[in-house]
């Protein structure tokens, strides 16, 4: 297959070979891309449509129904996501050490970071009611070093110091995140990777899940070598979301582990 663009403008700088290498290349990831995903789908459960944000994530009134923590109709952490957060535990607590985490949900990656025994565990949950679950969790016994704080990432991060981990799972607040980092973005974490790098100590590491299916598009690529110097990718496989999920539909997640913070 050939890309032949319709503005000579297009990579204006590169002579005639070179330029139409690089175009049909662009051309061949996105088939590729679209292949992937087609024979994936094979294994994939139907999913569901996600309900519009009615009332913002953190004003919401939370409820947990059959293993699912429900806000303002999102299904924001569920139980078949427990391998997964284990995954994002493992890959930024050593022990000893300092982790911060974005977002608490169910609980499930906190309670996996406290089995690794950090020194410092911090935790921003922005939903009240959920952060005083959180309050909760933390005064059970054998939980060490837990620090809640409750509200928006934004307003706390600046507060808190550097880590040796960075956890970033927490959902988009309102339709105005899901437009600009969900649909907009090459991953919904994408607008938190520069405060992860400044969270950062110079040899800690960040993580995160990713909806992309077994791999890391280019665009994911540039966005994060933007900010940090290296990244490693980990499947995690068997998931099982239910048929109706919302936001995940097949068995697998990418887990991306970044290190080395670029800082301006």
């Amino acid at each position: 297959m050939t890309l032949n663009p319709t503005a000579q403008s297009l990579l204006a700088p590169m002579s005639a070979e070179p330029r139409q290498f690089l175009l049909d290349r662009a051309l061949d990831e996105f088939v590729a891309d679209l292949g992937a995903l087609d024979e994936a789908a094979e294994a994939m459960v139907p999913g569901a449509a996600r309900p519009r944000i009615d009332t913002a994530i953190d004003a919401a009134a939370p409820a947990v129904v059959d293993g699912t923590l429900l806000v303002s109709g999102q299904e924001v952490m569920q139980t078949w996501e427990a391998p997964l957060m284990r995954a994002l535990a493992q890959a930024v607590t050593t022990p000893g050490g300092t982790v911060l985490e974005i977002g608490f949900g169910l609980g499930l990656s906190a309670g996996f970071v406290q089995e690794v025994g950090p020194a410092r565990h911090v935790i921003v949950e922005a939903n009240p009611q959920t952060a005083a679950v959180a309050e909760q969790w933390a005064r059970a016994a054998g939980r060490r070093g837990v620090e809640i704080v409750t509200g928006r990432w934004q307003d706390a991060l600046a507060e808190l110091g550097r880590f040796d981990g960075v956890l970033f799972d927490t959902y988009p607040m309102d339709e105005a995140e899901v437009d600009e980092y969900v649909m907009r973005d090459a991953t919904f974490a994408e607008h938190f990777f520069a405060p992860a790098a400044s969270a950062l100590t110079g040899g800690g590491a960040f993580t995160y899940y990713s909806n992309e299916i077994d791999s890391v598009s280019r665009r994911h690529q540039r966005a994060l070598l933007r900010h940090f110097r290296t990244f490693a990718v980990e499947i995690v496989d068997g998931l099982r979301p239910p048929e109706d999920c919302s936001y995940w539909w097949a068995p697998s997640m990418a887990v991306i582990v970044a290190r080395g913070p670029r800082r301006s």
